[in-house]
This record gives C-alpha cells, sequence and structure tokens, in this order.
C-alpha cells in the first residue's frame, strides 16, 4: 500500500483520550503539527537511520492469551524477522487502558517502549475517565487491524433480520441486548434509532455475553471479535454489521446503516508511542510497524482470527481516530456493569 504522505507528514499524528470540550483540540494540534512538519522541508523526508540498541518494550492493555495479546505477539514476531529487532511483549491491562498508558508515559522516551491497544481506549470515555485529569497524549504510529464490530444472535433465535427484531418487539417482547465496554451506550442509541424496545444488559466483558446468548437469556450480543470462535462452532451467526461498511468476512451481512440506523462504528488495533519521543525516532517506527502489517503472512493471520488487515498512519489514521474521538464525545457516563 502506497504511503499518502511523505515521511515529514507521517508523524504528526497526536491522539489524545478528549472529552466534548476537547475534541478541536485533537484536530488542531493534529493539523498545526502536520503543517510544522511539512515546512520542514526535503530534509526531513529522508530516512531515519535510528533503530533500537536494546530489546523492544511492546506493552499490551490486554490480559495474556487474547486476541491483542496474540495478535502483538504476532507483530512482535514477524518484526524480528524482517529486520532482526529483538522486542519483549508486556501486558499492562487494566483501567480501560489507562495502566499501560501509565506505564507509557513513565518510560524512557528513547523509543525502545510502544503501546499496543485497542484506539477506542484513547479515543472513548471509561468510567469517569473524562472527569479526571489522567488523561494523555500519545502519538499513534500505525494501525494494524480494524475491529469486525457486530451484532450476533444464535442461529435458532429466527433473529436474523432488523424486521424479524420489530415482529418480535411489536408482540410485545422487548428484545435482550448483550453489551461491554466500550459498547455500553450502543443498545440505548439503537433503540432511539429504529424506535423499538431494546433493553441494553451490561456486562464486563465478552466471555459473560457469550454464556448468556447461548444459555437463551439474551436475544442479541454485541461483538468485535467473539463472534468468530462461537460462528466456527455453528453457535452463533452474524445479523447485522456495526462497521461503517461491510465486513469482509461477511460481505452477505448489511451494515446498521443500510436498514435504517444511522450508527457506524470502526475501532481498531493500534501501535503508538509517548509524545515526547523524538520524531525522527517516531517516524522511523511508525515505517517499520506499517511495512510489517503490509505483510501478506501477518494479514492472513489477522483474517483467520475474524479481524480486518489494515496498516494506515498519518494523516488516514488521523481522519479515522478523530471520527472515533466524535463518536466518544457523544457517549456520556458507562452505566454500570454486572
Amino acid at each position: 500500500m502506497p504511503h499518502p504522505l511523505a515521511l515529514d507528514a507521517r508523524r504528526t499524528t497526536g491522539v489524545a483520550p478528549h472529552s466534548a470540550a476537547h475534541a478541536g483540540a485533537l484536530s488542531r494540534r493534529s493539523v498545526l503539527g502536520c503543517a510544522a512538519a511539512l515546512a520542514c522541508g526535503a530534509a526531513a523526508a529522508a530516512p531515519s537511520a535510528w533503530s533500537p540498541t536494546r530489546p523492544l518494550e511492546m506493552l499490551v492493555s490486554f490480559p495474556a492469551g487474547g486476541t491483542a495479546d496474540t495478535l502483538a505477539r504476532l507483530l512482535g514476531d514477524r518484526l524480528g524477522k524482517a529486520h532482526g529487532w529483538q522486542n519483549v511483549v508486556v501486558n499492562r491491562p487494566g483501567g480501560g487502558g489507562l495502566v499501560l498508558q501509565n506505564a507509557l508515559k513513565s518510560s524512557k522516551t528513547d523509543g525502545h517502549t510502544v503501546g499496543f491497544g485497542a484506539s477506542y481506549e484513547l479515543t472513548y470515555p471509561v468510567g469517569e475517565r473524562l472527569q479526571t485529569d489522567r488523561l494523555q497524549a500519545f502519538d499513534a504510529l500505525c494501525s494494524i487491524a480494524a475491529l469486525p464490530v457486530c451484532i450476533m444472535a444464535r442461529p435458532d433465535a429466527r433473529l436474523d433480520t432488523v424486521d424479524d427484531w420489530r415482529r418480535k418487539a411489536a408482540a410485545g417482547q422487548a428484545l435482550t441486548f448483550g453489551v461491554s465496554p466500550p459498547f455500553e451506550w450502543v443498545g440505548e442509541r439503537l433503540a432511539r434509532l429504529l424506535k423499538m424496545e431494546i433493553i441494553a444488559v451490561p456486562f464486563r466483558g465478552s466471555s459473560e455475553i457469550n454464556q448468556q446468548l447461548l444459555g437463551g437469556t439474551l436475544d442479541l450480543a454485541m461483538s468485535a471479535g467473539s463472534h468468530v470462535p462461537l460462528e466456527r462452532a455453528h453457535r452463533a451467526k452474524v445479523v447485522v454489521a456495526v462497521t461503517k461498511s461491510r465486513m469482509p468476512s461477511h460481505p452477505e451481512v448489511p451494515t446498521l446503516r443500510e436498514v435504517g440506523a444511522d450508527l457506524a462504528i470502526q475501532s481498531r488495533f493500534i501501535v503508538f508511542a509517548n509524545s515526547n519521543v523524538p520524531a525522527a525516532v517516531r517516524s522511523a517506527l511508525s515505517d517499520l510497524f506499517t511495512e510489517v502489517a503490509q505483510e501478506r503472512m501477518l494479514q492472513d493471520a489477522l483474517r483467520e482470527r475474524g479481524l480486518i488487515p489494515e496498516a494506515l498512519q498519518g494523516a488516514p489514521l488521523l481522519r479515522e481516530l478523530q471520527e472515533e474521538v466524535q463518536i466518544g464525545n457523544g457517549i456520556g457516563r458507562a452505566p454500570a456493569t454486572r
């Protein structure tokens, strides 16, 4: 994939989790950063000679053994094989990404420590996150994969379409919809957009949701990838995509926008760095991670896990993250989970 921006413009992608009052600040800082970088001229566009002098530490905001952890280790393995960079994955889960972010903030700003997690941890509010002073600014280096955000049901539930949902609601049977962070707000938004009764039932995570869906307690459930093993076992099916366009793995499944609900979510796994890391170092890291993200072997592994391969950097990635910030600004405080 050709890079849409010159090297000097790529590394001005400042990303921060913001409240509504701060949404404009994200865009202004990023645009001004891009303008300043472009003004540096051709000299700044020369490839950086920076390379690590010790193992690269990749902090992951999810526990060991999950999709994010597996993906980070695949990424690190390909980075090592392609460029000889030694690296180690360190799990720093907790606080909706805040544990990782605090660790990255306090790490040395020499480029040997990067973060790996879901972009919504930077762009969406988590609990009372918007009320604290712990918000930190980071630079997004590269996206690796978009999340296949969708709604699933049991194969025998006869809830394959929104019309099926309406028929059940019209019969006086409210739909129960399992949600978990950071998508707790989707149920209420969906009910409002479709003008039908949907009872959003919040849980702490996908494993609890899956258990209740399979047990018949829930009619529908939100998924950002947890549907993959269930579908392969023929225990669940994707009934509608919540992404901006149809999911490559399910081209026959319509999006929410196509069925009359103006709601689309496209979050992603990203690599990001402390914004105090020197620009030349961030540029080198961005280019190397993007190069690895474009490898066919890695992209095939992503598809196998139900993810959507992606390798954005610079302005294209910034635009996507700004869209997430706008969605996040409209969420409000999350409800308490079970």
